[in-house]
């Protein structure tokens, strides 16, 4: 799996359980957490998920990321595949 796409999962496992997944705001401090990565690599990633559409970013305090409902649909189609064994 691309690492931009590993992130795209890293940022569904944030928000699956949220009743609006696409509206929870995401930090950079959960994904530096949870990715073990620089935040350069990061920052690189969520680029590259953002050019597809896939996340949103906004500049608060901080930056917050958010996944879109695209974003999620892709998910669960990739992590249904790998359940299937395709």
């Amino acid at each position: 799996m691309q690492d931009h796409y590993s992130l795209l999962h890293t940022i569904y496992e944030i928000v699956k359980n949220d009743p609006q997944p696409e509206r929870y705001s995401c930090k950079p401090r959960e994904l530096i957490l949870r990715r073990m990565q620089e935040w350069s690599d990061i920052q690189q990633q969520i680029h590259q998920l953002e050019r597809e559409e896939l996340i949103t970013t906004e500049q608060q305090e901080t930056m917050v990321i958010r996944i879109t409902v695209a974003g999620i649909s892709l998910v669960k189609e990739q992590l249904e595949m790998a359940r299937s064994g395709n």
